[in-house]
């Protein structure tokens, strides 16, 4: 872990809820698969969001004996760092949350069936060929997954893996009728149905034409991530 594990509440993003007026600090996120902009320290999901626990103390201890499980594996550092589409489950209360963009929240945790529980949606954000008939293909959590010929994702597909395996459960493409949520922006939060993708040109990015409640909007297309085809293949927003 590199940085100070501390930083001024002031300096916290918004959607962390930490009070701004109680104690000067506030926890800092550790170096991990999310940036910090994007990301929440599991002590101040707990405490600060979901509000599972009253203070810090309670929350390390429930971290360092395992009962904290991020993406099917239990994580033991407080601020390890969480981010669009982890899921957490406490096994002590048996409950099972998401994050997913909100439309007042950049991030916000949802809760979600047991059946959900190893169940991940990932972005694919690169793809490259490692050796003869392998692809390598990078998600926006920072996995890589490593497969065969027999799988052909895109750039901006997604991928539903089975966590902690990372084995691909379901590829999910980025096509007209695909069911999209935007993750950030004035839309956040929101879900609609992809019309079509425009090139991007010098002066302006890709745009995603998306249908939200009967309108047609568009929306840079890197603020946009494919969640299913017809529906989502998992829960994604409150319902």
């Amino acid at each position: 872990m590199t940085g100070s594990t501390k930083l001024n509440r002031t300096q916290a993003p918004t959607f962390w809820g930490v009070p701004r007026k109680s104690n000067h600090l506030a926890p800092n996120t550790s170096s991990g698969s999310h940036p910090k902009a994007l990301s929440i320290p599991l002590i101040v999901l707990i405490r600060d969001v979901l509000k599972l626990a009253k203070t810090a103390k309670e929350v390390r201890t429930a971290i360092i004996y395992g009962g904290v499980i991020v993406d099917g594996v239990a994580r033991r550092t407080p601020n390890f760092p969480v981010g669009l589409m982890d899921v957490l489950e406490m096994r002590s209360l048996g409950k099972i949350f998401r994050l997913v963009p909100t439309k007042t929240r950049t991030l916000y945790p949802i809760e979600v069936a047991e059946g959900e529980k190893n169940l991940k949606l990932c972005a694919i954000k690169n793809k490259v060929s490692v050796r003869k008939n392998m692809v390598q293909y990078g998600t926006h959590d920072g996995r890589s997954l490593l497969t065969g010929p027999e799988v052909n994702m895109r750039v901006s597909d997604s991928a539903l893996i089975e966590v902690p395996s990372q084995k691909i459960a379901k590829h999910i493409a980025m096509k007209k009728g695909s069911v999209v949520i935007v993750t950030g922006g004035e839309r956040q939060g929101e879900v609609g149905t992809l019309n079509a993708i425009k090139l991007g040109t010098v002066t302006r990015p890709r745009m995603a034409n998306v249908e939200i409640n009967g309108n047609s909007i568009e929306i840079p297309a890197e603020l946009v991530m494919v969640v299913g085809d017809g529906k989502p293949v998992v829960t994604v927003s409150v319902s």
